[in-house]
């Protein structure tokens, strides 16, 4: 069984993403595609712009056959701490036998020795690593400086190579996959594809060339009304626009400002001493959060804000979101495989997940007491609650009754996509 395992955010489905599930299923061979997919969170400290199963019906209807769930613990936490509980959860189900994922790069031997290097550590690199941050840049400017240099001593690879390899986002996390991969010596074996179309970070859309996520957000942002969306018509699959119309027309969306009052009220609530307790928040950060409290617009407006040479927009997004949501820490090991959704056909594929997964497959998440450990247990409400806090503003926003998380249905294909017509 050839088992190709994606890990994504679907914020929202595009057609790049179509393409990626496509390659995987005539490039790769694959009986079947498993996608771990962001929850209610996303890497960049930020709520989704849809909830999860509405995103989990996207990835089906596009040719994915299960979606697993990467709680908010390890979606909306730094590269390394989201690569390694995705990785976690593919290599926990015991059915995966390939990862693909998309990079700049697009070649995958530089990736695996780069990411041998930062699993190894060596003492030249430790050195430079550490001279740079005391200079006082951000860690991931400074671990590129270091590389910079320590290829010179290691005949690595060329600073041309180097500057590509750590200042794309992709490359970025395809190296951090890699680690992870390492690290746990799983037997899943990396594929990379190269990327094409928009950059990650892109915010325009550019006509015929696929769109990065971020270009769609900005554009639906700034859109004010449906019939101003038709440039999309081209970008997104059409069983997916066509959700994603659904969404709009009842306000089923979220952004970062929907969380503006929320956030505001908790920074109100908490002493510098309390969020000291939270991970990646020094006392310097704390008391910068406290001093500026009253310069307080919005979320996004606070994040730049408090951005500053050596902490980078994304990390204090990511601070924020933790301090709303109180999830004090990220994790490298998600203990479970809850499911959000599957094709029918795939119950070969389910089968061989229960025979020979070494973590429990959740697809009721009221019965989880009865499965997890007590431990595991903690780390699933931590992420219920998280869930909830999301169903509670969407609803609102929706005018529609609160539905909690554990009486959320499962997503079923009843047919396999690729006899969907688009």
């Amino acid at each position: 069984m050839n088992v190709i395992g994606i890990i994504a955010e679907y914020n929202p489905f595009h057609k790049g993403h179509q393409y990626q599930l496509s390659y995987a299923k005539e490039q790769l061979n694959a009986d079947y595609i498993v996608i771990v997919m962001s929850g209610d969170y996303v890497q960049r400290g930020a709520p989704a712009l849809l909830p999860k199963h509405l995103r989990a019906k996207m990835a089906l209807k596009g040719g994915a056959d299960l979606v697993l769930e990467l709680p908010v613990q390890s979606s909306a936490a730094s590269a390394e701490f989201f690569a390694e509980g995705a990785v976690s959860l593919l290599d926990g189900i015991g059915a995966v036998t390939h990862l693909c994922f998309g990079s700049e790069e697009g070649e995958i031997s530089g990736m695996l020795s780069a990411a041998r290097i930062l699993n190894e550590e060596p003492k030249e690199y430790q050195e430079l690593l550490r001279y740079f941050l005391k200079k006082g840049y951000s860690f991931p400017h400074a671990r590129n400086q270091a590389f910079l240099r320590y290829s010179n001593v290691s005949s690595f690879a060329g600073a041309e190579e180097i500057s590509r390899l750590f200042s794309s986002p992709n490359n970025i996390l395809g190296i951090e996959y890699c680690r992870a991969l390492l690290k746990r010596n799983s037997s899943i074996e990396p594929v990379t594809l190269k990327r094409e179309g928009s950059g990650y970070h892109e915010t325009d859309l550019i006509p015929r060339q696929s769109p990065s996520a971020s270009a769609i957000r900005r554009f639906l942002s700034e859109a004010g009304r449906l019939s101003d969306c038709a440039p999309l018509n081209d970008m997104i699959p059409g069983s997916a626009l066509s959700l994603l119309r659904g969404a709009l027309e009842t306000n089923g969306f979220l952004t970062e400002k929907d969380f503006d009052l929320l956030l505001h009220y908790r920074l109100l609530t908490l002493s510098p001493e309390q969020m000291e307790d939270f991970q990646d928040l020094s006392s310097e950060l704390a008391q910068r959060i406290k001093k500026h409290l009253n310069e307080y617009e919005g979320f996004s407006q606070f994040s730049g804000l408090l951005k500053t040479k050596e902490i980078t927009w994304t990390r204090i997004q990511r601070v924020l979101l933790r301090l709303l949501l109180n999830v004090q820490s990220s994790a490298k090991e998600v203990p479970y495989a809850r499911v959000l959704g599957f094709c029918r056909e795939a119950a070969p594929l389910l089968k061989e997940i229960k025979k020979r997964g070494t973590i429990p497959l959740i697809t009721k998440t009221a019965n989880a007491p009865g499965l997890l450990s007590a431990n595991a247990l903690r780390f699933m409400e931590i992420n219920t609650t998280a869930s909830n806090i999301y169903e509670s503003i969407l609803c609102r926003k929706e005018g529609r009754a609160f539905i909690h998380e554990y009486q959320k249905p499962i997503v079923i294909a009843e047919n396999h996509p690729r006899y969907i017509p688009d």
